[in-house]
């Protein structure tokens, strides 16, 4: 996933970059801003090798994340949604580099869409797990696969298939909030959330998409023939090297016997 930025949703704060490290946010003249080690903080906000962790001063209260209130400490995903000291703030993260597959490939990787889950994670359909065997159509419509309610909801509000093992949001009514940006439609990965009208989300859980390049067995090849070309030659062994010492030893042992029988025997 691409860099973390904090939004702030209230006033004209400039995004906020969230690097690997320990970010805090206090209140300024402004407003809700970054603070630094020798101000008071509000909330801390670290980025590190597992994931992002949010810290909640001890003093302060009303702290809620996707609506759910936090006490002292909640691990968050890019899309979450954050109110704090009467602000909203949006953890957003780029989707660029995705390519979307044709709408008319089809369904040909039936195991691979099998792997593919949308969990609810806030709104109605929190907690349970569907999965993109099949394409499920979003909204408001009795008939709705998943269906939801709202106020920006319409009747058929978003489809979310799986297409060869890659999940694809198409045909949105509105605008979608993928990992906190605003889209129609979309190549999924595993661990984006998508929000419809913020109170409904749902995260998207199955394999890690491929790594771009040649396949494992092909760069396997090519370094086999990399090795090939640029190992050197071995000289080969005499006949005396390649004899086995234990042989050797025998030889000089009967050879001696040999003799002392001999010569022993005059």
């Amino acid at each position: 996933m691409n860099e973390l930025r904090l939004r702030f949703c209230d006033g004209d704060q400039a995004d906020l970059p969230l690097g690997a490290g320990v970010h805090a946010l206090g209140r300024l003249p402004t407003g809700l801003g970054p603070v630094d080690d020798q101000q008071s903080w509000l909330l801390q906000l670290c980025n590190d090798r597992r994931g992002i962790w949010m810290t909640v001063a001890d003093e302060l209260r009303g702290v809620h994340v996707n609506g759910r209130p936090v006490q002292h400490v909640a691990m968050l995903r890019a899309g979450d949604s954050i109110h704090v000291d009467g602000n909203e703030l949006l953890l957003t993260a780029a989707n660029d580099g995705r390519t979307l597959p044709p709408a008319d490939s089809g369904q040909r990787d039936p195991i691979g869409n099998l792997r593919l889950v949308l969990r609810g994670v806030g709104g109605t359909h929190h907690g349970r797990s569907i999965s993109l065997d099949k394409p499920r159509r979003i909204g408001r419509a009795q008939d709705a696969d998943i269906r939801i309610e709202g106020p920006g909801i319409a009747e058929r509000h978003a489809l979310v298939e799986a297409v060869n093992g890659q999940a694809v949001l198409r045909d949105a009514d509105a605008d979608v909030l993928v990992n906190g940006q605003r889209v129609r439609e979309a190549a999924l990965h595993a661990g984006d959330q998508i929000a419809f009208d913020v109170q409904h989300r749902f995260v998207v859980e199955g394999p890690p998409p491929p790594v771009p390049g040649p396949s494992p067995s092909a760069r396997l090849r090519a370094a086999f023939a990399d090795n090939a070309d640029e190992a050197p030659s071995v000289p080969r062994k005499s006949w005396l090297q390649r004899m086995p010492w234990l042989l050797i030893t025998a030889i000089l042992l009967a050879a001696a016997l040999a003799a002392l029988l001999l010569f022993g025997a005059r």
